[in-house]
């Protein structure tokens, strides 16, 4: 009896340490992204470059997006800080940004992630 109701006693006890910590982490966890806003994401292969217009046309499969980019845009090339010279045609990159109204991604980074 003694033995059923110390098990009863740890398995209570268990529980409640559980749930204690999963209610800390679930806190913590929107504390984090709390005023974050997620980015939009395009990835694929660079089809064509426009430095007058600052756009790079982006072909996945069919499909083709533009990204818009600014100076202020941050390069990286195989994760290392760069510079649009590294953003070419035929190279994979991963973008992010917002789309503007016109359905183009306004990049904020532009991650390239292999060479040509």
């Amino acid at each position: 009896m003694r033995r059923s109701l110390s098990v009863l006693a740890g398995l209570a006890l268990a529980i409640i340490v559980s749930i204690g910590m999963s209610t800390q982490v679930t806190v913590n966890a929107q504390g984090k992204d709390k005023g974050k806003e997620k980015e939009d994401r395009l990835t694929g292969t660079i089809h064509m470059i426009n430095k007058d217009t600052k756009t790079v046309t982006l072909r996945k499969g069919n499909v083709q997006r533009q990204i818009v980019y600014s100076d202020e845009t941050k390069v990286t090339y195989r994760n290392k800080p760069s510079n649009m010279e590294e953003v070419k045609e035929g190279r994979r990159v991963i973008c992010l940004g917002k789309f503007n109204d016109k359905t183009q991604l306004v990049a904020t980074r532009i991650d390239v992630r292999e060479g040509k």
